[in-house]
C-alpha cells in the first residue's frame, strides 16, 4: 500500500476493522505454509515407502544384510540373558536359516553372514550344553560353513562374549567431566593438515554407538579437497565466516534400508544422532575441533546435496561436521546450559 493511501486507509477505516485485515493477512501468509509443509511430509515419506524395508523386503543386497543383521541380533540378545530359555525362538532359528541361504545363493557368505552363522553355532552349543542337541540344525549350519570362500580368513565375530565386571571397571574409569565440559563448538581452525588416519580412527571410535537391533545404519562421508568443502558447505547457511578454515568436511547419514516397521519411520534421525555424537566426541578425544553443521532443510535443497555429490536417495543426511586442528588460542561462545532442574525430572 502506498503512503498516501496508507494513511487515507487509518483516517478513514476504523481501528478494528484495520485489526481484522491484518488478522486475515497474517492468517494468508500462514495458510501459505501448509502446501509446503505437506510437500516436505510427502518426500519424507515417500522416501520411506520406497526405501525402507517395511514393504519391499530384502529386495536388494543391502536390505538383506540389515535383515541378518536384526535376526542374528534377536538370538546375541537373548543368549545375553542371566538364563537364556533352552531352545528359544525357534521361529529366529528358522527365519534366520532361510534367509541366510538365500543371501548364498545371491551373494555368497560375506562378513555380515559369517557373523549370522557364528550366533546361530553359539546357540547350537549353547543347547547342548544344557542337554539339547539339535542335529538337523548342526547339519543346516555345517552345510552353510562348507560354502564359505575362505575358511582360514572366516570371521569369529558373532554370537555372545564373556567379560568381567572389573574389566568394564578398568575401562571405563575415566573422569569425563572435564571431557564434556572442554568441548565447544570450534568456529576458528588452524591451517594444518587432518590425517585421515585420524578420522578413520574416531568413525572407527563412533561405530560402537548402540543402534536399534545393532543394524548399524550409519554412514560417514569425508570431504577434503578444497573444491569439494567448498561445494558441500554452500548448500548450508549455517558456516558463513568459518566454514572455509575446516581441514574436513563430514556428512553423517542414515540409510532407510535397514528399518523394518512404520514404527521405525524417524528411527534413522534417532541413530544417526547418535552415532554424530559419539563421532563428535572420538574427534574430541583426538585433539580435533568440531562444529556440528545443522542440517533441518526443506526437501529441495536435501535433494539438491544429495545429486551434487552422490549420497543415495535412501540415506537420510543427519548433519554436516566440519572437522580442522585447534589454534594456539582461540575464542568459543560461552553457550551457557539450563539449570540442571529444568532439563531432569525426578518423578
Amino acid at each position: 500500500m502506498k503512503p498516501i493511501a496508507k494513511r487515507i486507509f487509518i483516517l478513514v477505516v476504523p481501528s478494528k476493522l484495520r485489526g481484522v485485515r491484518q488478522k486475515v493477512r497474517r492468517l494468508r501468509k500462514e495458510a501459505m505454509k501448509i502446501p509446503e509443509l505437506i510437500l516436505n511430509y510427502t518426500y519424507d515419506s515417500s522416501r520411506f515407502f520406497k526405501e525402507s524395508n517395511v514393504w519391499k523386503k530384502n529386495d536388494n543386497q543391502l536390505k538383506h544384510r540389515a535383515f541378518i543383521v536384526k535376526e542374528y541380533h534377536r538370538i546375541e540378545k537373548r543368549l545375553a540373558f542371566k538364563e537364556p530359555r533352552i531352545a528359544f525362538a525357534p521361529q529366529i532359528i528358522q527365519s534366520l536359516l532361510s534367509s541366510l541361504r538365500e543371501y548364498q545363493e545371491k551373494y555368497g557368505l560375506d562378513e555380515i553372514a559369517q557373523n549370522a552363522l557364528n550366533a546361530l553355532f553359539a546357540y547350537y552349543q549353547f543347547n547342548l550344553a544344557h542337554d539339547h542337541k539339535d542335529e538337523q540344525l548342526y547339519q543346516n549350519l555345517i552345510a552353510l560353513k562348507s560354502t564359505i570362500a575362505d575358511p582360514e580368513n572366516a570371521t569369529s565375530q558373532g554370537g555372545v562374549l564373556k567379560v568381567s565386571r572389573q574389566n568394564i571397571y578398568e575401562k571405563a574409569k575415566l573422569d569425563l567431566q572435564d571431557f564434556f565440559a572442554s568441548r565447544y563448538s570450534i568456529r576458528q581452525f588452524a591451517p594444518e593438515e587432518v590425517d585421515m588416519g585420524l578420522v578413520e580412527k574416531a568413525v572407527a571410535m563412533a561405530q560402537k554407538t548402540p543402534s536399534v537391533c545393532n543394524r548399524q545404519s550409519s554412514k560417514v562421508y569425508v570431504f577434503s579437497r578444497p573444491e569439494d568443502k567448498q561445494k558441500v558447505l554452500s548448500y548450508q547457511t549455517g558456516n558463513k565466516g568459518f566454514g572455509d578454515q575446516a581441514n574436513k568436511v563430514l556428512i553423517v547419514a542414515s540409510d532407510l534400508a535397514h528399518f523394518f516397521s512404520i514404527g521405525e519411520r524417524n528411527q534413522c534421525w534417532i541413530d544417526g544422532g547418535m552415532f554424530a555424537m559419539s563421532l563428535v566426541y572420538a574427534l574430541h578425544s583426538l585433539g580435533l575441533g568440531t562444529c556440528c553443521l545443522n542440517w533441518s532443510v526443506e526437501y529441495e535443497l536435501d535433494r539438491a546435496l544429495k545429486k551434487a555429490v552422490g549420497i543415495k536417495n535412501s540415506e537420510s543426511i543427519i548433519m554436516m561436521i566440519a572437522v580442522g586442528h585447534l589454534p594456539d588460542e582461540l575464542k568459543v561462545a560461552q553457550s551457557p546450559r539450563k539449570n540442571i532442574r529444568d532439563v531432569m525430572v525426578v518423578q
